[in-house]
């Protein structure tokens, strides 16, 4: 037996006893919390939005295109990590209800990657102008004020190390040393020769130095200036040489693009320059440093939200 069916493939073969368990759970479901918040989401508008399908082709998927959708909301509604989402489906009959599954007990999930790749999934297809509308229409019977709307700017704080410009610096110039040896292996040509090893070591040494003088952050900051302006030159002469023979994706080409504006704003900030929209983390180059002015942390790091909210719902405007 499969670890996992969809409950409305299997419920027509099911051999009930003089208790129809199922259609108890069911009713318990409808009228419990869970059970409010599924009716409360237009999962299958959703899905047809999002252009999720059941594929023909290939292994079954565990859940339908709502079924992944209602996990997602599950999730953040239970605050879980993975595992514990996972561990909980396993054996909370309306869990798997909101899912629309029906996981055998002798033969429970053990992969708490699933709920990994069902996110990935939805984030490729994830437009949230596009959504927002199907989630106004289906909430609009329960909102009274439409008249009344107020807004405000937010952060969606992302949890990440405090930038420092070393550290940001030394960021970019390990990626594209790691990429320019790449590119000099693949095109069976000398390695061209910059001080990648001098500075790597001075800035270990710096790394390990528990008070910092600022003579001390300069000197390792214009060193890693000069070594990463070094390294975008030598990238962009190997670009434009062998165009033909290498092949540089969309992804490459974005985290050039966000290490050359990290190297312009470094270059600025050492010389004294306010920098606008500053970059602090390459991975995330979206994310802006906010002051918040909180007791525990002045700043946060995230993305700016425009909302705005009506009868206590918030929708985002930009």
């Amino acid at each position: 037996m499969v670890k996992i069916q969809k409950i409305s493939e299997i419920e027509p073969c099911l051999g009930f006893t003089e208790f129809d368990m199922l259609k108890k759970y069911r009713q318990s479901f409808a009228t419990s919390e869970l059970g409010r918040l599924h009716a409360l989401f237009p999962f299958s508008e959703l899905a047809r939005q999002m252009h999720l399908k059941s594929s023909a082709l290939g292994r079954k998927s565990y859940f339908s295109p709502e079924g992944k959708i209602a996990l997602m909301v599950l999730k953040s509604y239970t605050n879980f990590s993975d595992a514990q989402l996972i561990e909980h489906l396993n054996g909370n009959i309306h869990f798997q209800l909101f899912c629309g599954v029906q996981i055998d007990p002798l033969h429970p999930l053990t992969n708490p990657k699933i709920v990994s790749a069902i996110r990935q999934e939805l984030a490729d297809r994830l437009d949230i102008e596009s959504l927002q509308p199907i989630l106004a229409e289906h909430w609009k019977p329960y909102l009274e004020n439409l008249h009344v709307c107020m807004t405000d700017a937010t952060c969606y704080e992302s949890h990440l190390r405090f930038p420092a410009d070393v550290k940001l610096l030394w960021e970019g110039i390990v990626w594209l040393h790691r990429h320019l040896c790449k590119h000099c292996w693949t095109l069976h040509i000398q390695r061209p020769r910059n001080k990648y090893l001098d500075v790597s070591r001075a800035y270990l040494a710096y790394s390990k130095l528990r008070k910092r003088k600022k003579s001390q952050t300069r000197m390792i900051t214009r060193r890693l200036l000069q070594l990463l302006e070094k390294l975008l030159g030598q990238l962009e002469q190997l670009h434009s040489s062998y165009r033909n023979r290498l092949t540089l994706s969309s992804d490459y080409q974005r985290r050039f693009s966000v290490i050359q504006t990290v190297f312009e704003q470094g270059k600025n900030l050492f010389a004294g320059k306010k920098v606008s929209n500053r970059i602090v983390s390459i991975d995330r180059h979206y994310l802006r440093p906010i002051i918040r002015g909180k007791e525990t942390k002045s700043v946060e790091f995230g993305a700016k939200v425009n909302n705005i909210q009506i009868d206590g719902i918030s929708f985002i405007e930009h």
